[in-house]
């Protein structure tokens, strides 16, 4: 199959062309479907369906209030929101006046919301009003930040000689969870969130008719761009949750004519546990996404099985709008790859003398690649170089010419000489059955290192044997890849979006 081919039969245009047919911006995209169909769905939260025009109504009047609040163009607003309504219409109100928003999610931890905070340098703060039940159908037309369940403060900004301005077309800063410790606010523009909606939603089909369900964070670059721009894009509806409860999920997919789900893999097993205690069919559903963190085959064979559809996966981080590679509807995979890298991205693996061939760390180029760090060009400077973005991930084109993501080059765990991937001890730890979840480290010992793992138990509070699971991992992995140690825990560090942080193990 030529991959190039049938993706530009899908996208209605050749990667020529691409750019030339995204639309501006998000709030565009809003505008261009409220005239094309004004009272079609645009977003159902809390059981409210939200039209278009709605949207784009409210957000106009939004931007209104947002302008007397002092927020112009380059400027920088805190979201500090969970899903709702109001933070889908802040976002866009910030857009129409060329602001970039901050979303930060509130279940960061204060020291982290502060440090972010501080860091941003922002013109204000938008935060939950207290005690705000959900809205009613039509008391958001009265264009008060209340009635959106807003409250604005004004920041107090930091006593710097040069107020800093986000580069022109900057629409969102998203700081990164920190896998190091420290967060960095990755500047992405219209055109990376539109490229991002354009391509990523035109592979999965989407079509005004969808109706999307997601419960992922709209503070991650997975939930903004991926799923709410595409969805904005293809004229889709999207249900967004404020937070993931399986059975809430799985009775929404059933009744509610959900045609797409996007989730990260923790979502997925608390799916199929919740499935496998009351089955049921959803007739609608046509594909299910993961992405966000490693997949799994455990998971992947658990889902498939559970849903009847084939589970698909793809990869990216913050820096790259999210979207690197998915695999396609039209092409499911069997393995855990994360398909083919998308179109209008080039991509190239740099080996090197302790990597095996044919691995090599994985950069990118193309329009869905950030404008850089928000006041950190030396950390800009480092990762982007001539348009090309190092990843820092270890990766492998297979023999279908997908892509693998074998680990971090950073995580990389060298044991007596020989290179271990955490991603392929993790895989061997969640198919045991007992296991819902791993994360595997490496710690300097006596000269090498020791490989760690910290798992999550199905049911909690399994006792686990270091010696039976190494005997149970034995049967599909080398001895130099078998545990040092093994660590049972309630649950495992996870930022908001269900990213497991290692550095906090």
């Amino acid at each position: 199959m030529d991959i190039q081919q049938a993706d530009e039969a899908v996208l209605g245009c050749s990667v020529d062309q691409l750019i030339d047919q995204l639309l501006a911006s998000p709030a565009d995209a809003v505008d261009h479907w409220s005239k094309l169909q004004p009272n079609a769905t645009c977003l159902i939260v809390d059981g409210h369906g939200y039209s278009f025009l709605e949207i784009k109504t409210f957000s106009d009047e939004c931007a209104e209030l947002l302008k007397e609040y002092g927020v112009g163009a380059g400027d920088r607003v805190i979201l500090e929101l969970e899903n709702c309504l109001g933070l889908v219409v802040a976002f866009l109100a910030l857009n129409r006046l060329t602001a970039a928003a901050v979303i930060l999610s509130p279940r960061l931890s204060k020291a982290e919301r502060k440090q972010i905070s501080s860091h941003a340098l922002a013109t204000g703060h938008l935060h939950h009003l207290d005690g705000f039940a959900s809205p009613s159908h039509h008391r958001c037309r009265s264009g008060s930040l209340a009635d959106l369940g807003l409250d604005w403060s004004t920041s107090v900004r930091n006593q710097v000689d040069d107020q800093p301005q986000c580069p022109p077309g900057v629409a969102v800063i998203i700081y990164t969870t920190g896998t190091t410790g420290q967060p960095k606010g990755v500047m992405l523009t219209n055109q990376n969130l539109m490229f991002t909606g354009f391509v990523s939603g035109k592979l999965r089909g989407l079509q005004p008719c969808d109706r999307l369900l997601t419960a992922l964070p709209l503070s991650h670059a997975f939930g903004l761009s991926a799923v709410l721009c595409s969805a904005l894009v293809q004229g889709s509806a999207l249900a967004l949750k404020a937070k993931f409860v399986a059975g809430e999920i799985l009775a929404d997919l059933a009744a509610n004519d959900v045609t797409g789900f996007f989730g990260v893999p923790a979502m997925y097993v608390a799916l199929v546990i919740e499935q496998k205690k009351f089955a049921r069919a959803f007739p609608k559903l046509r594909f299910l996404y993961s992405g966000g963190a490693p997949l799994d085959i455990a998971i992947k064979n658990d889902v498939q099985g559970s849903f009847g559809l084939p589970l698909h996966n793809g990869y990216g981080m913050t820096e790259t709008g999210p979207t690197i590679s998915q695999t396609r509807l039209y092409a499911p995979m069997q393995d855990t790859s994360v398909g083919f890298v998308i179109p209008g991205l080039n991509f190239r693996l740099n080996g090197g003398p302790n990597l095996e061939p044919g691995v090599g760390v994985l950069e990118v180029s193309g329009p869905n690649i950030m404008a850089g760090y928000f006041r950190q060009p030396e950390e800009t400077q480092r990762v982007l170089v001539e348009g090309w973005l190092a990843t820092g991930d270890l990766a492998r084109i297979n023999a279908c010419g997908a892509l693998e993501i074998v680990g971090r080059q950073k995580e990389l765990i060298i044991k007596n000489g020989f290179n271990v991937y955490p991603p392929e001890v993790e895989a061997a730890l969640t198919a045991i059955p007992e296991i819902s979840l791993a994360a595997v480290i490496g710690k300097p010992r006596f000269g090498t290192e020791h490989i760690i793992a910290f798992v999550e138990t199905q049911p909690t509070g399994v006792h686990l044997d270091l010696q039976e699971i190494n005997e149970k991992l034995r049967e599909t992995l080398s001895g130099y890849k078998l545990l040092d140690e093994l660590h049972v825990m309630s649950q495992l560090p996870a930022s908001p979006s269900g990213k497991v942080l290692k550095h906090r193990l």
